[in-house]
């Protein structure tokens, strides 16, 4: 048997395709399934299924994490060696970002309105109020909305994009990319007397008047995950962290703390996860490593796409069937739940050929365009 040894990117790919694949279990699940306590009765079986398809907003808390790591590293990283362009940073960030959300949005308006036409419940029109959706669809289906959401200003200016709520997330993300390295920068222009530490300073100031105090507040979420960057921690803490995680995401249900602090803390605990990863280069050997490397290859189209996918679906099922929304746990009901999910991937995988596959292509373009 041959020992398989996890560098740091085989613990982040792993990181990145289970937080995706549980925003969509709760995603699908709060649409599918009825919300906990309107449940007259619950096995252990169904309580664990809800625990585990609840963890859908820890899971973009590992997001942010693993962003901060990555994006934030690498900002610093270039910034060490002097290689650090703002112009090509900016190209690579908005590459990244738009290679699937143009085609996501478009994808939202296609589906929304499909699920409209063949809507009977009023899951659509706010008739039917779940945990992840208390809102009209329809009335957020306008060229404005598909704006807002494509200058990534969705839950500053106006919610997100018709049924794709889990793009609120993007919108931290983007400003994120914008205000770390300004700090960054700003700290070097003192230093230096530059011209442009006025300018960065302005710019830094007018993000943190005017952007919600959530978006601020996870800022510090995202910087955590800077801690990897810096540290490399012994074998010892592997184990710890890697027990540390599944017991503090379980215990969401019953530590009751400020929603910021479980936040912060969780974050802590993934941030030091990574860390206790040895941060070599290896190509994937062996059947796990590869589907794992292949399963986070396309999270970020997951992530995209999924809750329209989901909300067409249930509906089409709902209108032939009489089952699909708001059900309790059943046998059938799992079934649809295992088929959907695996829907899910195989449509996010497909798109992901043509979009987030396509990025260096994308980026390759956008610096031909604005390098050159």
């Amino acid at each position: 048997m041959t020992y398989i040894r996890l560098s740091r990117s085989n613990f982040i790919h792993l990181l990145r395709w289970g937080s995706a694949l549980l925003v969509v279990f709760n995603h699908l699940r709060s649409i599918l399934f009825k919300d906990y306590p309107l449940l007259k009765h619950a096995n252990a079986f169904t309580k664990f299924f809800y625990l585990l398809t609840s963890l859908g907003h820890q899971a973009v808390v590992i997001f942010f994490v693993l962003s901060g790591y990555l994006v934030g590293g690498s900002v610093i990283s270039e910034i060490r060696k002097g290689k650090f362009d703002i112009k090509l940073y900016a190209l690579k960030r908005i590459s990244r970002l738009y290679a699937v959300l143009l085609f996501a949005l478009v994808l939202t308006i296609v589906l929304d309105h499909t699920g409209i036409y063949f809507d009977q419940v009023g899951l659509y029109t706010d008739k039917i109020k779940t945990a992840t959706l208390g809102f009209s669809i329809a009335n957020r289906l306008s060229f404005k909305y598909f704006v807002t959401s494509l200058c990534m200003m969705q839950t500053i200016i106006l919610p997100p994009i018709g049924s794709n709520s889990p793009l609120w997330s993007l919108a931290y993300e983007f400003w994120y990319y914008v205000a770390f390295p300004c700090c960054s920068l700003l700290l070097i222009f003192i230093k230096s007397k530059n011209k442009y530490a006025f300018l960065c300073a302005i710019l830094l100031i007018l993000m943190f008047t005017f952007l919600p105090q959530s978006i601020k507040l996870s800022f510090f979420i995202w910087l955590i995950g800077l801690i990897p960057f810096y540290i490399t921690l012994k074998k010892p803490y592997k184990f710890i962290s890697l027990i540390a995680l599944p017991i503090w995401l379980a215990l969401k249900k019953v530590v009751h703390i400020d929603d910021f602090l479980y936040d912060f803390i969780l974050a802590l605990i993934v941030a030091f996860g990574i860390s206790s990863f040895e941060n070599y280069n290896q190509p994937a050997k062996g059947f796990f490593l590869k589907a794992n490397e292949k399963l986070s290859s396309f999270s970020y189209s997951t992530y995209l796409i999924h809750f329209p996918i989901i909300m067409l679906i249930l509906t089409i099922i709902r209108n032939y069937y009489f089952i699909g929304i708001w059900n309790a746990p059943s046998l059938i009901g799992y079934l649809i739940f295992i088929s959907v999910l695996v829907f899910i991937f195989i449509c996010s995988y497909i798109v992901a050929i043509f979009t987030e596959y396509k990025t260096p292509k994308f980026r390759l373009f956008l610096e031909k365009l604005f390098l050159r």
